[in-house]
């Protein structure tokens, strides 16, 4: 049995799937991080060894050929960082399967792939960061945004989070009106007052993801029709519609192309996604915003990228 290993690297989590030349999904595995920015690069290896160990270990007892693997990875761009990537899996895969052929693709490449089984089009990301991929019908790679959480991040979950621990701040102060994201945050989080938000928030293991996490409370407060929550959900979806606008921009063709959007907050918030896409509508008429399969993950995408790579007879080296 052939099967086609499909990696979507992340900063939080790093997923694996294994899936059949027919497309079946054979295994999934779930582990930490892999961005070297996040973990170091000897960290995000010993990570990645892992995730692939626990994908493997399921099909030990079947009798199969592991044809190649493609990997997506977040903090992996550069020539020179998919260079040491490649090279630490042909040592691991050296000592299991070593005709195994390892491909390094982008994150919008395996992103698209899985929803649109393709490689071209464009990709808006809005999960904890955010970002922009625009790839050409002829395969060039266009990015705007991408800058993290200090330098950018504009319509991301950290943005959200951020924005809506400022508003109910300022709500307490009596500079703004009340809203009602005061009360779900004191629901959601250890806090007896909104005042307590204080000694929570600058606690040193505070992280990006956990200020993140506060978007949702933006999102629910923005569902029951609150003026503040809704404010920060739209101006988000416009920073961000900015953002795609300027990779727009980079290319004629972007303006009459597909555009794909994935991440928790386009996920979660209705309002998100249509603000987004009235702005964007508003100056590219031509865009489409196609559904395509939801269902499969970027890693799964991956996946389906490792078997067509391999199938096409596309070399593994960079």
């Amino acid at each position: 049995m052939e099967i086609y290993i499909g990696v979507d690297g992340g900063g939080t989590k790093t997923d694996a799937t294994a899936i059949h030349s027919s497309g079946e999904v054979l295994s999934r595995f779930t582990g930490g991080s892999t961005n070297p920015y996040i973990v170091t690069f000897d960290k995000a290896m010993a990570e990645l060894q892992n995730v692939l160990d626990g994908l493997l270990t399921p099909l030990n007892d079947e009798s199969f050929s592991l044809t190649s693997i493609c990997l997506g990875m977040s903090g992996i761009s550069s020539v020179d960082e998919r260079r040491r990537v490649q090279l630490h899996l042909l040592s691991y895969f050296q000592q299991r399967l070593p005709s195994t052929r390892i491909y390094m693709r982008s994150e919008a490449e395996i992103s698209l792939m899985a929803v649109l089984e393709r490689q071209h089009g464009m990709l808006a990301i809005s999960g904890t960061g955010s970002n922009t991929y625009g790839i050409t019908q002829s395969g060039d790679i266009h990015r705007v945004g991408g800058w993290g959480h200090l330098l950018g991040d504009e319509g991301s979950g950290y943005q959200i989070g951020l924005q809506t621990l400022k508003s109910v701040i300022k709500s307490h102060e009596g500079i703004t009106p009340p809203t009602i994201m005061t009360s779900l945050i004191v629901e959601s989080y250890p806090l007896q007052h909104i005042t307590d938000l204080k000694s929570y928030i600058y606690q040193p293991a505070i992280t990006k993801q956990h200020i993140a996490s506060f978007a949702r409370c933006c999102i629910e407060a923005a569902e029951a029709g609150d003026e503040a929550a809704l404010r920060i959900i739209r101006q988000q979806a416009e920073e961000l519609a900015d953002t795609t606008s300027a990779l727009i921009r980079q290319q004629a063709e972007f303006e009459e192309s597909d555009l794909v959007w994935i991440g928790s907050i386009f996920k979660h918030s209705p309002e998100f996604r249509k603000a987004y896409c009235d702005s964007l509508l508003a100056r590219y008429p031509q865009l489409r915003f196609p559904e395509g399969n939801r269902e499969r993950t970027p890693a799964h995408g991956a996946a389906l990228l490792a078997c067509k790579l391999f199938t096409d007879g596309v070399s593994d080296l960079l």
